[in-house]
Formats: structure tokens, C-alpha cells, sequence
């Protein structure tokens, strides 16, 4: 159409841009909905249910026809429920509003003349259930990384209503959110008891007892396999927590309060029966004197005062260096006997040795002793457990000799990191926001393990003053009696 000089309208060739535009404005809503995914499955899925329809219809009667009608309205109804009620569909349904908020969606260029691009965002692959929570598997959208979904994980938690979700990436390209609904390890538990030296001497002398579940035959004492690990506590998932301790050093880092007594008093605990077989030496050095104090008697050295301690120190870098001779071009790995034990040396509050200690010459000698014993006794058959509260570097500055440290609850969300190295506060392991109510956070943490780059959320049991004065009972030099304090 064209317009003449008088101002009538009349007639003519479109333009080309307007006749596109009629044609798009006419054509191209249609278009733009089923280009949609999700509208083409909805599209087909009705095109499947009413060709079934008709032909249940035409083959079985009007009845099959309407009996089939109260079958879709009872799956729709079923679905319309899941949809607004169940975690996985409220998960799917905000899930593209939650990437646009944190920031992982992406744009899109594209062809249609509507727009100059499009949104998108990370796909969900699946939704899995486990024993207490969700799995939500992610599949990442190129030049995406862990890291950018990592890093909101406690938004995450916040917008599902959960308790806590961890970010974790099994495969290239692919994330794993799992949801825990509650906190599995809000409740504290106590230690298992121990058994009496009778029980166990009874057991050594070849009785039948009975071990995961089956009945087995034992000529020897069966507590003695548990030198290489100690089972002090709990996982989240609610399996048992075992702590390696043969061939490896533990840093144990966390504030007042927040349990550091329990990872101690738990690792003794399990190595008791051992150390009563002679293949296990725990050593202590004490500087507070109101921790394992409680239980001298049931070291085989002991130690409070400073000299005394470094001295301790230094005869266990002596007796590593002295095995490590005989062992040379013979031994390749550390087996314990009567004759060479497996040395656990624990060292609670590290830093009044390294850092604290007013002697300079004490500090000089107990750095050396203990950077000789992390470095080198492995090995040998030597452990050193060091507690502190500082973990920074010019607090103890060989925390890298560590292979296995554990953070319960730290001051600042930094220290993360100084404890179980780079990335571990991205990977889930918020020590910081660990509860500063004993009831709930004391005993809990993360352990980063040598061979695990993952933190794993744990609870160390409680080992009770009565449980102590029972192993002193039992263990000690008045009870089983296998050693002398220095």
C-alpha cells in the first residue's frame, strides 16, 4: 500500500521488512512455543494418550474407554501432587530462576529475528534419593566449572530449605549436589565400652568369637590388627569414622571447645588392646596438664614440663633414626612386633612447642625433633598426632608434613583452607560454621585424607571421665599394666 499526495491511502507492494514482520508476528508465536523441549514432549505425550484412547474406544467398548479416562485422571493427579509437593520437582521447577541468580546462566546467541539471544543454564540429569537427603546431579554448560556451582552451595541450602548441601564432581563436566534434610551427626554419642583385659585375654587364647557378622576361629589376640587405623567416631552417612594412624601424621586444628579431646581420648582408646599386646607405644606430651593427665598410667611415656617434653621428642627422633638404620637395604615396609612397636606420639596444644614456648632454645629443638618425625617415620613405624588451635603458618609451619589433618570448629573461614588445604572450603567443609554449642558442634569436623581430596563431614564420640577411669582401671600400670611414664 502506498500513500498518495493528497493523503489517501492506495494500492501497492508491501515492503519487504513489513511483509517479514506481519508474517512473523502471524506465525512465529506458534513456532517460538513449540520450539520449546519440554512443549513438544507435552505435545507428543497427548498425541500418544488419545490414539490409545480411540483405540480402546474402538476395540473394547465405551466402558474400557472410560475406565482408561480415570486412569490418566488419576496418574495426572499423582503427577499435578508430585509437581507442587515433592522436593525433586520444587528442586526442577526453581531450578532455572536459582542459575540465573547465582549466576551460572549463559547467553545464547540465536537465529530467530525476535531476539538477538537466549538464556541458558545447567541441566539437571537426575534426581536421586539416599538415606538422608538428595543427590541432584548437574550437567555443567561449557567453560563452566565446579567451582562457579561450589561456590554458592550454602545459597543452595538456603533456597531448597535444607540443611546442608555439598558440592562434590565425580566426572568432567558433571557436579553432584548432595542435600542432607537434617544434620545426621546433631546428637552426640558416646564411645562404645571397651572390653576388660579378661575378655580379651580370653579371646587371644584361640576361642571362637564372633566378627562382622560371622563366627571365626582366632589363635590370636583380636584386637591386635588395629594398629592401623582407630575407629573414633562417625560419617555423615553414618558410616564409622576409622582413622588412619599407621604410615601417616594427623593435624588436629580447632578452637576451645570445639573437641579436640575427643580425637585424642578416641585414638587411645582403640589402641589400648594393641598396646597391651606390645606392638603399640603411645607417648604424650601434656603441656596443659589437664587433659591426658587423667590418664597417665596409661602411657608409656609421659611428659608435662618443657625440657621434658622436647626431651621426649628428641628420644623418639633418636629411636626413628636408630630403626631406620637396622632397617635400611632390609625392611621395605614397617611391620610391628614386641621388638619394633608402632610408636604413636601425641602432642596436644602443638604450638606451645613451636611457637609459644618462652625458651627459644626449646622451641629451636622441639621444631626440629617434630620436623624430623613427620619427614621421616612414616616409614618406621612412627605417628605423630599434633592438636592445636592456631593453624597459621607462623604458628606451626610445617603443617604440609601433616598427610592427614582433621578441622573441627575454626575461628574464620581462611583457616579452612591453612588446615585442610586449597579448595577445601569451596569443596563443602564450612568448620567455621560449625555450631558452637557442645551439644551440637563439639567433636564435629572435616578430615582431609591423603588419599581423598573431598572433605568428609565426621563426629568424633565422646569418651567420658568414666570411660577414662575404666581404661586406667583395665589398661593401666595398676590394671593391665604394660609400661612406665617417663
Amino acid at each position: 500500500m502506498q500513500r498518495d499526495l493528497g493523503g489517501s491511502i492506495a494500492p501497492g507492494p508491501l515492503p519487504i521488512r513489513v511483509t517479514k514482520r506481519l508474517i512473523f508476528e502471524g506465525v512465529s508465536p506458534i513456532m517460538h512455543i513449540f520450539h520449546r523441549p519440554v512443549v513438544r514432549i507435552w505435545a507428543l505425550l497427548v498425541a500418544v494418550l488419545w490414539v490409545v484412547f480411540e483405540a480402546v474406544r474402538a476395540k473394547a467398548g465405551a466402558v474400557a474407554s472410560d475406565l482408561l479416562v480415570a486412569v490418566y485422571l488419576t496418574a495426572g493427579v499423582v503427577f499435578v501432587w508430585w509437581w507442587l509437593f515433592s522436593f525433586a520437582a520444587r528442586v526442577r521447577r526453581g531450578w532455572p530462576a536459582l542459575t540465573k541468580a547465582i549466576g551460572a546462566w549463559q547467553q545464547e546467541p540465536v537465529s530467530r529475528i525476535d531476539e538477538t539471544f537466549e538464556y541458558r543454564y545447567p541441566r539437571i540429569v537426575r534426581i536421586r534419593r539416599h538415606e538422608l537427603g538428595f543427590d541432584v546431579t548437574v550437567s555443567l554448560l561449557p567453560g563452566q566449572v565446579p567451582k562457579n556451582l561450589g561456590d554458592h552451595v550454602e545459597g543452595i541450602a538456603h533456597t531448597w530449605h535444607v540443611f546442608r548441601v555439598e558440592a562434590s564432581s565425580p566426572a568432567r563436566g558433571v557436579v553432584v549436589l548432595r542435600v542432607w534434610f537434617t544434620d545426621p551427626l546433631a546428637v552426640p554419642f558416646e564411645a562404645p565400652l571397651m572390653p576388660s583385659v579378661g575378655d580379651v585375654v580370653k579371646r587371644a587364647a584361640g576361642l571362637a568369637v564372633l566378627r562382622y557378622g560371622r563366627t571365626t576361629p582366632e589363635r590370636e589376640d583380636p584386637w591386635v590388627p588395629e594398629f592401623a587405623s582407630a575407629e573414633i567416631g562417625r560419617c555423615d552417612d553414618g558410616s564409622p569414622w576409622r582413622l588412619r594412624l599407621h604410615g601417616t601424621h594427623v593435624l588436629v586444628a580447632g578452637v576451645t571447645g570445639a573437641g579436640k579431646g575427643s580425637v585424642l581420648w578416641g585414638v587411645v582408646r582403640a589402641l589400648l588392646p594393641a598396646a597391651r599386646a606390645g606392638i603399640v607405644q603411645l607417648w604424650a606430651c601434656d603441656p596443659m596438664r589437664m587433659e591426658l593427665s587423667f590418664g597417665r598410667s596409661l602411657f608409656q611415656r609421659y611428659a608435662c614440663e618443657p625440657a621434658a617434653m622436647v626431651e621426649l621428642l628428641e628420644a623418639a627422633a633418636a629411636e626413628m633414626n636408630r630403626r631406620a638404620q637396622t632397617f635400611a637395604g632390609k625392611v621395605r615396609k614397617h611391620e610391628p612386633s614386641s621388638k619394633c612397636p608402632f610408636v604413636v606420639v601425641i602432642v596436644d596444644e602443638l604450638a606451645f612447642l613451636t611457637a609459644y614456648q618462652p625458651d627459644r632454645d626449646l622451641r629451636k629443638r622441639a621444631d626440629a625433633a617434630i620436623a624430623t618425625l613427620t619427614s621421616q617415620g612414616r616409614s618406621v613405624g612412627f605417628c605423630v598426632i599434633g592438636a592445636l588451635q592456631d593453624p597459621r603458618k607462623e604458628v606451626m609451619n610445617i603443617r604440609n608434613l601433616f598427610p592427614d589433618r582433621i578441622a573441627l570448629r575454626l575461628d574464620e573461614p581462611n583457616q579452612v583452607d591453612m588446615v585442610l588445604g586449597n579448595g577445601a572450603r569451596e569443596r563443602g567443609a564450612a568448620a567455621e560454621l560449625i555450631s558452637p554449642d557442645p551439644e551440637i558442634g563439639a567433636g564435629v569436623g572435616y578430615v582431609k585424607r591423603e588419599t581423598q581430596p573431598e572433605p568428609v563431614r565426621v563426629r568424633a564420640a565422646f569418651v567420658s571421665d568414666e570411660a577414662i577411669e575404666a581404661m586406667v582401671r583395665d589398661y593401666g600400670r595398676s590394671g593391665g599394666g604394660f609400661g612406665s611414664a617417663a
